[in-house]
């Protein structure tokens, strides 16, 4: 049951005045570097850099791609060019990288690749899983999430697919990057968050579910969302993972100030009732993993949001870790806090993606020029940043 929009608003100043106490500069622990933060990918004229996905292959190289951004990206004028992203690779651990050219990935779908967000994960059969997200015109920013495999480490992918074809509406679904997940079971999880049929624009309200694939990914279904929160936003961009006693956490934005959490004791089917976490945060991007040790860690923007159910600001950019399952969580660490400004930074840092290796933990980011709210940006301000990369050594135990 959903309380009324005053009643919402009424819950999310309630929280947000519960914020009151929490620092408001980054004065907390700052990450240990092997390679300190930089920009490795700039903004371009018709390119914004976001929503990576990254991953080692067998032969120690690391491979990178990123989705067409927006702004001042135009999806429909740039699909006869771009069909899909562009390749990169890395064979120092991330330090420097090398541009391959467009991904050998077949695409034949209506439109393009879009800002969503791409994952890649290594399957138990050996192959290398794919997750995008195909672009749709005029539909608040969404559209459904595509897969592809490969068998050769990364030279060539199958033919790209919509995941839950039938399954759901041809509607304005959401899937981020680093998010495939495979459960012991042999199950994929791709969580996605849904506009709910309320909603006039992107990020109104969504709720947040599952398709799953109990066969590789040959054919899927569609979970029961979570519950809707009494409060704005709804469940944002989920992401999920594996607990040690088989039950799946996940992870979302949301409106409170705070990441929310529900967790599925059959694999990702169903959900409990939504419920803040720790984490402050607002209405904006995370990643979840496993630790190579077995225990979780996120990246996630801390920060007191402007307003009630707000978006803003996305910096400075942390993680935490938690050796419990999530049921507590580590003091926020600092990964980056690029334009701090006396309270109100002028960048967003967003939309993390995490391959591990042996020396620490690769990290690449976007950095964006912020107003502070959705305001138009100018030119100038819209070439400002771009992938950034660093290599963290792992969190203390």
């Amino acid at each position: 049951m959903t309380l009324s929009a005053c009643s919402r608003s009424c819950l999310a100043t309630l929280w947000l005045a519960m914020l009151a106490p929490v620092i408001a500069s980054p004065s907390f622990s700052r990450a240990e570097f092997v390679v300190p933060p930089e920009v490795f990918v700039r903004h371009t004229v018709d390119r914004a850099f976001g929503g990576p996905g990254t991953f080692q292959l067998k032969n120690g190289d690391i491979i990178m791609a990123a989705p067409w951004g927006r702004p001042p990206a135009n999806f429909e004028e740039l699909i006869r060019t771009f069909p899909v992203p562009r390749l990169y690779r890395s064979r120092d651990h991330g330090r420097t990288w090398t541009k391959e050219g467009a991904l050998k990935l077949e695409w034949k779908l209506t439109d393009m690749i879009s800002d969503g967000g791409m994952s890649f994960l290594r399957l138990a059969d050996g192959r290398i899983a794919l997750l995008s997200h195909r672009h749709l015109p005029d539909n608040k920013g969404g559209g459904l999430p595509v897969i592809s495999f490969s068998s050769d480490e990364g030279v060539t992918w199958t033919p790209a697919r919509i995941i839950g074809q039938g399954l759901a509406p041809d509607d304005a679904w959401y899937v981020m990057n680093d998010r495939l997940v495979q459960l012991r079971s042999g199950r994929l999880l791709v969580p996605v968050a849904h506009a709910v049929p309320s909603s006039q624009h992107e990020g109104d309200l969504d709720e947040a579910s599952c398709f799953y694939s109990d066969d590789g990914g040959a054919t899927w279904r569609l979970s029961q969302a979570a519950p809707l929160p009494n409060a704005p936003r709804g469940m944002p961009e989920p992401c999920v993972a594996e607990l040690r006693d088989g039950r799946v956490l996940m992870l979302t934005r949301s409106g409170t100030g705070f990441l929310l959490e529900a967790r599925s004791s059959d694999g990702g089917v169903t959900w409990s009732q939504p419920r803040n976490t720790s984490l402050v945060s607002p209405c904006s991007s995370l990643t979840l993993k496993h630790l190579p040790d077995g225990r979780l860690i996120v990246f996630y923007d801390y920060a007191r949001p402007y307003a009630a159910g707000g978006f803003f600001p996305r910096c400075p950019l942390v993680f935490a870790v938690s050796a419990d399952d999530g049921v507590t969580w580590s003091a926020p660490t600092l990964v980056d806090d690029e334009g701090w400004n006396d309270g109100r930074p002028d960048r967003d840092l967003i939309y993390p993606s995490i391959c591990f290796v042996d020396e620490g933990m690769l990290v690449i980011w976007s950095s964006h020029y912020s107003t502070g709210t959705f305001s138009t940006k100018t030119p100038e301000q819209r070439l400002l940043g771009g992938g950034k990369r660093a290599l963290l050594k792992y969190p203390a135990k």
